[in-house]
């Protein structure tokens, strides 16, 4: 018989076994390498550790979101950020959807982790990457939440009718009872779709008065796919009431909500819908919206967009512009091409003393200059550069703007205007001696059948004076 083998058996043991303990996952699959597929695309991760199904089903969901998000930019980012501002419920269910996406990517970036083969030698290393990646969606998609929640918060105050503007001042406790200082107009209906849409911008002085020294109508056509920009005159006197009657020769228009509110004038409307009406009246052409922005708000939103490019036609040389801040008075800003902050923004469309290069620096080419720099914050408004800035933009416009255009249509118009070449836009400031003449040093009265020839030349049929005799002059002499 055999003698039984007195050799032990030998057992193989491969040499990193104390050092490497295989866990359920892919053969060979790196778990950081899976994770890291995962962040740059839900599924990915999945689909490099063979779980084929379960690449598809993460991927999809965020594929689809990708296709909303490429539909809604078919207009530009400017009309998207738009709807994000004007649209609340479009704010939130981003706010809601940004949230949902960070959410379904964590999950697949850990499931794909987890799907890996892992090794203690590589534990720690992986887990750590694990973590940053998880930390960057987090974050990233928080931020993103916190952005568009910013966008909703301002546009629900911007897009207010009755609101009043941040940093207003508290109404003087002699105002009567009933007295509205802000503007509280009605929310306004649209024109039909194709119609002309026309708006009043106005700006509003930050002292106790509330003037409304810039007055400016812009009007857009789109048949004709243009753009007309009217300034009248703060200091405009003796103009005709749409209601019947004239003004004074001593009382500005400016200063017409003031009197209203006060009873010094007897309107039919409370005093910021008479000043909306009246200058409507006075142009010619029926104005459908409002904005009104604080003049101290403003320099805050050039500063926010990093300052405008302007072209100054003749130096500004006013020895008596008030800083209103206490620093030395005087304002002085050469011809050419200018880079202005909005300190110096603001001083631009302000000075109205001393001369410029034609040797007049008056009221007229003071909104000549408005006109002129509300062409160029639009512009940089909605340059691509600004996409990040954004957020902080429109909080400082939600906090300087008060208006009663529709939120639903903001988005419609701003793609239509957007597209509008430069020499579509006409501007137009009703100055003195062309439309009118002065009255004593401080007033000035409009020619109205002047202004009424403008119109018709402006805005066609569609302005009021179309195919009717001129109005009668209400100049004092």
């Amino acid at each position: 018989a055999a003698q039984p083998s007195t050799r032990r058996p030998v057992c193989y043991i491969p040499p990193d076994l104390d050092t490497q303990t295989p866990t359920p996952g892919a053969r060979g699959r790196s778990p950081s390498l899976a994770a890291l597929l995962s962040f740059l695309w839900p599924g990915l991760g999945q689909f490099y550790t063979g779980k084929r199904r379960l690449a598809a089903i993460f991927a999809i969901p965020t594929l689809l979101v990708l296709l909303l998000l490429a539909y809604e930019l078919r207009r530009g980012p400017f009309v998207l950020a738009t709807r994000l501002l004007a649209e609340r419920n479009i704010g939130l269910a981003a706010v809601v959807l940004v949230i949902v996406v960070g959410a379904w990517r964590l999950a697949s970036v850990t499931h794909a982790f987890l799907s890996g083969e892992m090794s203690h030698a590589r534990l720690r290393r992986d887990r750590m990457i694990l973590a940053a990646l998880a930390v960057v969606i987090v974050v990233s998609h928080l931020g993103a939440s916190f952005y568009l929640l910013v966008y909703a918060n301002a546009g629900n105050e911007m897009f207010d009718p009755n609101g009043t503007l941040i940093g207003q001042p508290t109404p003087a406790p002699s105002l009567a009872f009933g007295q509205t200082p802000y503007p509280t107009t009605e929310v306004a209906t649209p024109p039909p779709p194709g119609s002309r849409v026309t708006i009043l911008f106005t700006g509003v002085s930050s002292g106790g008065e509330r003037l409304f020294d810039s007055i400016m109508v812009v009007s857009f056509d789109p048949k004709s796919n243009s753009v007309q920009m009217v300034s009248v005159p703060r200091d405009t006197a003796s103009y005709p009431f749409y209601f019947g009657g004239t003004d004074s020769v001593s009382r500005k228009i400016n200063e017409l909500p003031k009197a209203v509110d006060n009873k010094w004038i007897i309107s039919p409307d409370d005093g910021y819908t008479t000043l909306v009406k009246e200058v409507g009246y006075l142009v010619g052409i029926p104005v459908n919206f409002y904005a009104v922005m604080d003049l101290q708000a403003f320099v805050r939103m050039i500063d926010a967009v990093g300052g405008i490019d302007v072209d100054n036609p003749g130096v500004i040389s006013d020895g008596t512009y008030d800083w209103l801040d206490g620093a030395p008075y005087g304002f002085y800003l050469a011809a050419g091409p200018q880079h202005l902050d909005g300190k110096h923004a603001l001083a631009y469309v302000r000075s109205r003393h001393g001369a410029d290069g034609s040797g007049d620096n008056s009221d007229f080419k003071r909104a000549d200059r408005q006109q002129q720099v509300l062409i160029s914050l639009l512009h940089k408004m909605a340059s691509p550069s600004q996409l990040l800035n954004l957020p902080n933009l429109v909080s400082t416009v939600g906090a300087s703007i008060t208006t009663n255009f529709p939120r639903d249509k903001a988005a419609d118009y701003i793609a239509l205007g957007q597209d509008v070449p430069s020499q579509n836009i006409t501007n137009v400031v009703l100055s003195v001696p062309q439309y009118g003449y002065f009255i004593g040093a401080a007033n000035s009265c409009l020619y109205n059948d002047k202004v009424a020839a403008e119109s018709i030349k402006l805005f066609g049929q569609d302005s009021t004076w179309y195919g009717k005799p001129p109005p009668a002059n209400t100049c004092p002499y």
